[in-house]
């Protein structure tokens, strides 16, 4: 399967990986592999690709990642969780998903995120479990 990506553009790191970890912990989604930055420009060429419009403001940090979710599905769940950045669904049938697909090993590896151990969800079934 084609994994649907994910486009985070926030003014700083932490933002980022807060907006990432939101994403498994509220949205239910799981990160594949590690979380890329890429270059602003991209970023911005890639959202007006994907959403045909231009960027509104310039943000400092852009980052992408893989998720395992169906296009519509991630969509949905963005939308229900309102992340502390500008997020945006990238599908795999897009001329932005091969793009970034043919330049991923190029791009620098988001240091020091790491996803959440579960879902809000699987947290809460865990802390009834054990008779929280």
């Amino acid at each position: 399967m084609r994994n649907v990506m994910i486009l985070v553009r926030t003014d700083d790191f932490h933002k980022a990986s807060i907006a990432l970890a939101d994403l498994v912990r509220y949205g239910g989604m799981r990160i594949r592999g590690d979380p890329r930055i890429i270059p602003p420009a991209l970023s911005d060429w890639a959202l007006r690709i994907v959403s045909g419009e231009k960027p509104r403001r310039k943000f400092n940090v852009h980052v992408v990642a893989q998720v395992n979710l169906p296009p519509a599905k991630a969509i949905g769940r963005l939308t229900d969780i309102h992340p502390p950045a500008h997020m945006l669904v990238i599908p795999p049938d897009t001329e932005a998903w091969e793009e970034l697909m043919h330049l991923w090993g190029t791009f620098e590896k988001l240091k020091g995120f790491h996803p959440p151990k579960g879902t809000k969800v699987e947290l809460k079934k865990r802390h009834e479990k054990s008779g929280g």
